[in-house]
């Protein structure tokens, strides 16, 4: 595992999320403004369980994230090239329409609109 890196602020803090695989397991650091501190986890998931808390911590006492490294996406950036055609969504997860019902004289609609109240 590469070592990754979260990074949050808050104000003018800043902080960054360590995680590193270790010899014995994986250990989490978090390097901040105060005292760096680190914790060893023999699992990752115990380790991810951790963080994911401590991220909902971190966003609730008004920290804000801001980036991750390594950048993980290939390829180019889709914001920088124009698309093909102007509508960007998909024909095929549009709902399909009911087809028009063929148009009934005004007694039948009526009815209809009374039958409908009645149920």
């Amino acid at each position: 595992m590469d070592e990754q890196v979260w990074t949050f602020t808050r104000g003018a803090e800043h902080l960054e999320i360590r995680r590193n695989a270790a010899t014995d397991g994986f250990l989490l650091g978090v390097i901040g403004d105060g005292t760096p501190r680190s914790y060893r986890f023999a699992e990752l998931e115990k380790l991810e369980q951790f963080q994911a808390d401590f991220e909902k911590f971190l966003v609730a006492t008004g920290w804000g994230f801001i980036a991750f490294a390594p950048e993980r996406r290939a390829g180019r950036e889709r914001r920088h090239f124009s698309r093909l055609l102007t509508d960007r969504r998909r024909w095929w997860t549009d709902g399909v329409r009911p087809p028009a019902e063929p148009e009934q004289d005004e007694r039948e609609r009526r009815l209809r609109r009374i039958r409908r109240r009645q149920s």
